[in-house]
């Protein structure tokens, strides 16, 4: 079956989240966080966001294959409005997954891909361990009957 086709316009970007689950980025008021701040006696109700996208996961990858578990050079693919990209990263500019480049934008899907490419080979600190190179571990013999 084949993929379903998604309409790209001039006003969006491709956001790589190398991240395995994925992300949800939140786009808040700045004047409501303000104000809220500001306020006499605490709101402690959670803030509003006034835009939310979910970013996909290095799961989501079309090479991921959950029996081997690898996420090292993968990363999901999510179409986000440039504008709301823009917004959300001067709100967040010392985010440290934004910070150390697990999230990363760019304005076309194959520079995004050529990206991804470049800084898919270095670890992020996220991939799952790999149980034959732990020190001190040992797997358990097979039974023979």
């Amino acid at each position: 079956m084949a993929a379903p086709h998604t309409t790209r316009t001039a006003s969006t970007v491709t956001v790589i989240c190398r991240m395995p689950a994925g992300l949800v980025l939140d786009l808040y008021d700045a004047g409501e966080l303000a104000a809220r701040a500001g306020a006499s006696t605490p709101v402690m109700a959670p803030p509003k966001p006034t835009a939310s996208v979910r970013l996909n996961g290095a799961k989501a990858d079309p090479r991921y294959h959950a029996r081997d578990n690898v996420l090292l050079g993968m990363g999901g693919r999510t179409e986000v409005d440039a504008s709301f990209w823009q917004a959300w990263t001067a709100q967040n500019p010392h985010f440290l997954p934004l910070v150390n480049g697990l999230i990363f934008a760019q304005p076309r899907a194959q520079d995004a891909s050529a990206e991804l490419a470049e800084r898919g080979q270095h670890r992020s600190g996220l991939e799952g361990l790999e149980p034959k190179s732990l020190p001190g571990v040992t797997p358990f013999a097979k039974d023979v009957a």
